[in-house]
């Protein structure tokens, strides 16, 4: 095959080139040895435990987590984990990874089908690697949580209804009707604001565009209300007349009316600046080019922003698309931002429409030698940051205490490589003027950083007393001992790795804690004199930051 045909190629399969370039790209950052670091607490281990329960239940409908009713959350994610488990056959921290990772190359592929459409496949392919590769896109596709699930659902439904402001009037039904199901799925997956997000999104961008009416329309309302009733209704009828008011009470009214007026009881209240911070790191490494890019624009535009809004018909299919997943990235931000119960994978939906965003300032630099002074610039102050990271690295472990210094200090060098060689890589594409190289090194600084967290940053999260937790966990699995936790928090990796309930003791108070002779117990080493005057017992094996113990009996009072 010479070279002529071989171009040919890949002229005619664009789309098949593109697709297997983000499979392949998609593994290295979200696959590569997903299985090998344990589930992480607090999150994951709860969920994944009762996706398990879930798994050997008859019940597909009640979720459960440690015996106890678990109104929280809706069930779509879980039925997924438990799909997962049915198809490989076992439960594992890979079976229970990959549904969160197929939704993440999903919602990459979303991306670069609707960037395809509204543009070019260029482009559609530099939004889709932007996406695939910030930060916290990266690390939630690694872990087993329903925050990728949610943000996907609410980016396809989002998305689903801005594209029918582009597609043709054939097809503008259904994409009407995906927006709906869509929003169903992101309902089933976190509750309101799986609707809340996509609706005041649509809602606002049809204002702008001049069509406010077009919603309403018989042909895209009813059929789409029907669809996503379908989804959502069944499940909510269902756990309403069998669990009435506790149901109403717990999912309904604390989960989701007070989670977003009042978190005080949940403890989880951030000032209203909570997200930027995080969207900084969140964003990484591309929020330097993302910040060019606003600044860029504020120069050129500022005086004429209003225009955007009054003339939007005018504009063109990609500046009006620009300003629609401006409002998507403002829906989302003020969103969360007005809700009191902040955390930080809540604003990983803005993730979508900033890499829509952004995808045309790399793609404007890389094909149209457009932005090159703010690109160069802002890659000049993300080298600065990475030097600075790579010092931090060799220095924070003189800070650490020595039980938590090895795994940092086995970090350094391969960590101050990989920091380093994209620092060289940047620098030598902007040296070069080598734009596409440019791009890709970030992507592939992004890939190598991800294997390097599978290999060494998640086991050293873990190795903060979750390490010895699990441990403890599997010894009174294999001894067939029940096992019970004084002081340590609701550590659920005890319950997913002892594959059992726990009984999770708060209080050293001899009267609420009275044990059964031959229960294992774990008690945090900073409390063990609390124990120790409490009972006398048996020590197993005693830890850095927790101690198992056995045989615990109340010392008799004197």
């Amino acid at each position: 095959m010479n070279k002529a045909s071989i171009l040919k190629f890949f002229k005619r399969h664009k789309d098949l080139i593109a697709i297997f370039v983000i499979l392949f790209v998609c593994y290295f950052l979200y696959f590569f040895s997903m299985g090998s670091y344990p589930l992480i607490d607090v999150d994951e281990t709860r969920y994944v435990a009762m996706s398990r329960d879930l798994f050997h239940a008859n019940d597909l409908l009640t979720l459960y987590l440690n015996g106890d009713y678990f109104f929280e959350k809706p069930p779509l994610y879980f039925w997924l984990e438990v799909l997962s488990f049915s198809i490989f056959g076992k439960i594992t921290e890979a079976t229970a990874r990959i549904p969160v990772s197929l939704c993440a190359v999903f919602g990459v592929g979303i991306t670069y089908f609707l960037g395809s459409k509204i543009s070019s496949k260029k482009y559609g392919l530099i939004c889709a690697l932007i996406l695939a590769s910030c930060f916290e896109y990266v690390v939630l596709a690694r872990v087993a949580i329903l925050d990728m699930l949610l943000s996907v659902c609410i980016a396809a439904s989002a998305f689903s209804g801005i594209y029918t402001l582009f597609c043709s009037h054939r097809f503008k039904k259904y994409f009407w009707w995906l927006a709906y199901i869509w929003a169903g799925f992101a309902v089933m997956a976190k509750g309101v604001p799986g609707l809340a997000i996509p609706a005041l999104t649509i809602f606002i961008s049809y204002i702008i565009a001049g069509r406010f009416k077009e919603m309403f329309k018989p042909l895209y309302i009813i059929p789409g209300l029907v669809l996503f009733f379908i989804v959502t209704l069944p499940w909510h009828i269902i756990m309403l007349q069998k669990y009435g008011y506790v149901f109403f009470r717990e999912y309904i009214y604390k989960h989701h009316f007070e989670r977003f007026a009042n978190s005080h009881e949940l403890g989880r209240k951030q000032p209203f600046y909570y997200y930027i911070p995080v969207f900084f790191l969140g964003f990484m490494p591309w929020i330097f080019s993302f910040g060019a890019q606003i600044t860029v624009f504020f120069k050129k535009h500022f005086k004429n922003i209003q225009g955007y809004f009054d003339k939007f018909c005018d504009l063109q299919p990609l500046h009006k698309f620009m300003v629609l997943n401006t409002v998507f990235f403002l829906v989302v931000f003020g969103f969360y931002s007005a809700a009191s119960t902040k955390l930080p994978t809540y604003i990983l939906p803005a993730m979508f429409p900033a890499a829509m965003i952004l995808g045309k300032f790399w793609f404007d630099y890389i094909f149209k030698d457009e932005n090159e002074r703010a690109v160069n610039i802002s890659t000049i102050i993300l080298n600065f940051a990475f030097i600075l990271t790579a010092i931090g690295l060799t220095v924070v472990p003189q800070f650490i205490r020595e039980a938590d210094r090895a795994g940092l200090e086995a970090m350094q060098i391969p960590g101050v490589i990989v920091i380093m060689a994209s620092v060289l890589f940047n620098s030598f594409a902007i040296f070069k003027d080598k734009k596409k190289l440019h791009f890709i090194a970030l992507v592939g600084f992004m890939a190598v950083l991800s294997m390097f967290a599978a290999k060494m940053i998640f086991p050293y999260v873990v190795s903060f007393g979750q390490n010895e937790l699990i441990e403890y966990a599997k010894t009174a699995k294999n001894k067939g001992a029940k096992l019970a936790a004084m002081g340590t928090g609701n550590r659920y990796s005890l319950i997913y790795y002892a594959e059992s309930q726990i009984d999770f003791i708060k209080d050293f108070k001899i009267d609420n804690n009275a044990l059964d002779k031959g229960t294992y117990v774990i008690v945090r080493n900073k409390n063990v004199k609390d124990f120790n005057n409490l009972y006398n017992y048996e020590i197993i094996k005693q830890g850095k930051k927790y101690s198992l113990y056995n045989n615990a009996i109340p010392k008799t009072k004197k």
